[in-house]
């Protein structure tokens, strides 16, 4: 086995370890690991390209070359699909996950209830990134978005009332799920674990999420890394239609 085998069977290692990592440390971490990654990728393409020979071209092009930018995407797939959403591509998986006019009329109706009785909740739609990895280790569901499920499930003294459900393709997938905390340090201090779980998963994916605080009352979205606190019901239709209707 040659060092370049070595190199190449450890990016792989890497690979795996970052992806079962990735809920698991602060995100800042996560992504230096990841560049520093990359930067191992990008030094064996160019280490092969300067030691091939004619002869052994399309056995190593195969072999060694070809695997390389799936391990790149791998690694940097949240980046990737960041660029591309910037760039204005939309994806058909998120456009098999826009909402439908009955489940964000549920969406509505369940928030609005939630939030006049003080029962906190925390509601998160997949849409490009996928979730599975916080929808396997949850309850499975599997039922169509409806007020009174999310009430239900959300009942304080419940089994699933402190994790989160996942919303897929109009349906609730699964509830009791568990994300990771971000780990800004200036969030306020009344904000709980719920508004901290919401900002995490918006940091590592491009899921929306909807929190109503028991304390308060209080709706809150968080996407793209940021939480907006606080906001009327005009306000989250105005989110929804933007993140969910495409």
């Amino acid at each position: 086995m040659t060092w370049i085998d070595t190199l190449l069977i450890h990016i792989y290692l890497l690979a795996i370890f970052a992806t079962a990592i990735k809920p698991k440390v602060p995100l800042s971490l996560y992504r230096t690991l990841k560049w520093l990654a990359t930067l191992f990728c990008v030094y064996i393409i160019v280490a092969l390209i300067w030691r091939l020979h004619p002869v052994d071209w399309s056995f190593i092009f195969i072999l060694r070359v070809l695997p390389l930018p799936l391990i790149v995407y791998v690694l940097l797939r949240t980046e990737v699909a960041d660029l591309m959403r910037s760039l204005g591509f939309r994806s058909g998986r998120k456009l098999a996950n826009t909402i439908e006019a009955k489940v964000k009329l549920g969406l509505l109706e369940s928030v609005e209830r939630l939030s006049a009785r003080k029962i906190g909740a925390l509601i998160t739609f997949e849409r490009g990134d996928a979730l599975d990895e916080f929808v396997n280790p949850a309850f499975t569901v599997d039922a169509p978005l409806g007020a009174d499920l999310l009430l239900t499930i959300f009942m304080p003294n419940t089994p699933m009332h402190d994790g989160a459900v996942i919303i897929r393709r109009n349906r609730i997938v699964s509830a009791g799920s568990y994300f990771p905390h971000t780990d800004v340090s200036d969030i306020p201090k009344q904000l709980g674990s719920r508004h901290r779980a919401a900002i995490g998963i918006s940091e590592i994916t491009d899921a929306f999420t909807v929190v109503v605080s028991e304390e308060t009352g209080n709706i809150s979205v968080a996407v793209d890394g940021t939480l907006d606190r606080d906001i009327s019901q005009e306000s989250l239709i105005l989110y929804v239609e933007r993140y969910l209707e495409h």
